[in-house]
Order: structure tokens, then C-alpha cells, then sequence
């Protein structure tokens, strides 16, 4: 099950407040606020925008799992995000204590390494002024967090952020991911300390596309609107050429799956990572139903993926979590192996500095993903070299 969905909807059905750093006067509780313009979302389903006068009403929501497993939408959290040269906005009806966020913001505290990448495909990743460790994939990011530069808070999948920091620094906003709900209370606290929390849910996203076009959210809170459409309507284009590009393809057939020690493995059967294989035009040897409710990969045995010895054509056998298998021999019964088909995802990646892009840009640009996978499977149709696949010579899995 995507824990991290159910997680953040959980948050949410708690009534996860949302603490306005600028209020509105008393209003009534029957008050009704005129609707605003919504701007077209093409692909996302966890962000809502729409445009006031005066000011866009970002809403963010999480889905949750009802008691027969079934997915649905779970609350929204409302951020108002206003220019900081105009009036203060008047909130009514359901805006009113909502997050008010004062743009463009100039100051920004993440402890998410893909909010890093989508500021940095802004150009204006020179505004955090706090990360959440030092395994940034940017080389001065990295730097300035290693010479306190900028302030750490943490990182999201390892414990709540560090309150004191983001105190010391005083960020225009907080952007967070949560990925445990025992961090439910410091958030809330941090929110009652006046830090202007922004939930990112991009990674929450169940298709590639999704997840990208969270960059125009990122593009009105920092002023650069009109380059995120930009970027967001060239990764749509190029998306859309590759697929068309491969339509009338052989279809290779694909095994995702790399070591994680013992006689196990780690195989790839659904969701957004394994639609790059059907959209590259290849078959996914270890496809699964779709279900929001579950994970990507499933943990699988040798003994499963032995019988697609003999029938994949190309194997992604390499990750940054690869574990050698224990008998060698499993790998070289693979014609792929035998053949030399054989790709990692870790062609952006600073090990020494435990520092994978894959976990970063990967998400942003999502038409260089599948730009690398149609030319693993189609090489003479992608003139451009790889950026996160790599072919691995046998034996290699990082």
C-alpha cells in the first residue's frame, strides 16, 4: 500500500490546521467567497489552482483508504499565495485561515530534495536558505550546506524537521513533505510559530506527468510563472514525440527487476516508473494490475524471475540500492546478460556524496526519464546520450 498517500491523508482528515502568517479580518462562518478562475491542470490530481483578483488559491489533497481498501480524495489544505506588493487579500468562506504566502518568496526552507530540482529547473534554486541534508545532487547546494552556508532541517523521510533552524532562518515558506505521521505535531508547531508551511504532494502523484506539472505551482510561488509553462509545455511536447516516435516499434520485452540480497529482488510492476516501459514501447515482463493502494515494486524471488531467462531483451538489473546477488549464476542464465542489455538508473549520481538525481530532477523532467528508456529499447530512434539509465557492464549494478 502507498503509505505515503494515506499517511498525508490521514493528516489532512485530522484537520491539519493551516495557520495564516497573514490574516483577514472577522468574517462569518455562512460568508460565501466568489469562485476563482480555475487555470487548467492537464495531468495533476493532488493540486488544484485557481486565480483570484489579486491572488492564486493553490489546494492541496491527499487521498485516503476507505475500510474496504478503496481510494478517495481526502480534505484539501488551502494556500493563498499574494503578491507582496498588493493589498493584503480579504479571505472569506472557506479561504478564511488559509496560509497566506506573500510572493515571490525569497527565502526558502525544503527538506525534500525534488523541491530542490524544481527550483533548480526555475533557476532560482539560489533562494534556500535551508535543505535537508548534505545529499543534494547540486554540486553548490551541496556546498553551502557543507559550509553552514544554508541551514539543515532534516530530511523528510528521516525525522520531523528541526524547528530551530527554520526559527533561525526565518524562510518566506517551508515547503515539506511528510512522510511519517508522527511528525503530525512539530509541523503543527511549526505553523503556530508563524513558519508558513507549504505542502508538496508531486511525489504522491501516480503518473509521470503528474508529478512534472507541479513545477507551475512552484512557478507562481516564486514569480516564475512564465518559465514554468515553458518548461511543463516542452516536457509534454517531448513526452508525446518519443511515444509517437515508437508507436509502430517492435516492442521489446523488458525485466525490471535488480538484486536486494539473498534471493530477492526488487522488480518494478506498476504505476508511474513502470509506464515508462509500456511509453517507451516496450513490454514489462513483470507487469501487475494498476492499484493506487500499492507500491510500484514488489519484493519478488529468484524463483520468479527465472523463467524470463530466456525471454528478456533488455533488463534493468541496477540501482542505488542493488545488493549482488548470492549466486552469480542466476545472472548469466539471462540471455539479456549474456547479450549485454543490461541498464541501471544510476547515470546522475555522486555516491560518494550519497547523491542520486533519480530521486531529484528524474521527477521533473520526466521526458529525459523516457528519452533514456526509448533509447535502451530503440537505440537508433535517440541520438542524445543517457542521463539517468546507464549501460552496465556484467557484474556492475550501481
Amino acid at each position: 500500500m502507498n503509505h505515503r498517500l494515506l499517511v498525508l491523508g490521514a493528516v489532512f482528515a485530522m484537520g491539519w490546521g493551516v495557520t495564516a502568517c497573514d490574516r483577514s479580518g472577522p468574517a462569518a462562518a455562512a460568508e460565501s467567497v466568489q469562485p476563482g478562475q480555475p487555470i487548467p491542470l492537464r495531468h495533476a490530481r493532488n493540486l488544484a489552482l485557481e486565480r483570484h483578483d489579486g491572488f492564486v488559491v493553490a489546494r492541496l489533497k491527499a487521498s485516503t483508504a476507505n475500510e474496504t481498501g478503496a481510494t478517495q480524495d481526502g480534505p484539501a489544505t488551502v494556500v493563498v499565495l499574494a503578491p507582496l506588493d498588493g493589498p493584503a487579500p480579504a479571505l472569506r468562506g472557506d479561504l478564511r485561515g488559509a496560509t497566506v504566502i506573500r510572493t515571490p518568496v525569497r527565502r526558502i526552507a525544503s527538506n525534500a530534495g525534488s523541491d530542490e530540482a524544481f527550483l533548480g529547473q526555475l533557476g532560482v534554486e539560489d533562494r534556500l536558505v535551508a535543505v535537508g541534508g548534505l545529499a543534494s545532487y547540486d554540486d553548490e547546494i551541496r556546498r553551502k550546506a557543507k559550509a553552514g552556508e544554508i541551514g539543515q532541517v532534516g530530511y523528510n523521510w528521516h525525522a520531523p524537521p528541526n524547528l530551530d533552524v527554520l526559527l533561525a532562518i526565518a524562510p518566506d515558506v517551508f515547503l515539506m513533505r511528510l512522510s511519517d505521521p508522527a511528525h503530525t505535531p512539530v509541523m503543527q508547531r511549526a505553523q503556530g510559530l508563524g513558519i508558513a508551511v507549504l505542502p508538496t504532494l508531486a511525489e504522491e502523484e501516480h503518473d509521470y506527468l503528474a508529478r512534472a506539472e507541479w513545477i507551475r505551482l512552484y512557478g507562481i510561488l516564486t514569480g516564475t510563472e512564465a518559465r514554468a509553462e515553458r518548461i511543463f509545455a516542452a516536457v509534454e511536447a517531448r513526452v508525446a514525440e518519443l511515444k509517437a516516435q515508437v508507436a509502430d516499434q517492435p516492442k521489446p520485452r523488458v525485466l525490471w527487476a535488480y538484486p536486494n540480497g539473498a534471493d530477492r529482488w526488487i522488480a518494478t510492476v506498476r504505476g508511474a516508473e513502470a509506464s515508462y516501459i509500456a511509453d517507451a514501447g516496450g513490454i514489462n515482463l513483470m507487469a501487475r494490475a494498476e492499484d493506487p493502494n500499492r507500491y510500484s515494486a514488489e519484493t519478488v524471488s529468484t524463483e520468479a524471475i527465472l523463467p524470463l531467462a530466456d525471454e528478456a531483451d533488455v533488463w534493468l538489473v541496477g540501482d542505488i540500492h542493488a545488493v549482488p546477488p548470492r549466486n552469480p549464476a542466476i545472472e548469466r542464465s539471462f540471455r539479456a546478460w549474456r547479450e549485454g542489455r543490461l541498464f541501471g538508473n544510476t547515470g546522475r549520481t555522486v555516491a560518494a556524496e550519497n547523491a542520486y538525481d533519480w530521486y531529484q530532477t528524474a521527477l521533473v523532467r520526466p521526458d529525459w526519464v523516457l528519452a533514456d528508456f526509448v533509447k535502451a529499447l530503440h537505440p537508433d530512434l535517440v541520438d542524445e546520450p543517457f542521463r539517468f539509465l546507464k549501460p552496465l557492464p556484467q557484474g556492475q549494478y550501481q
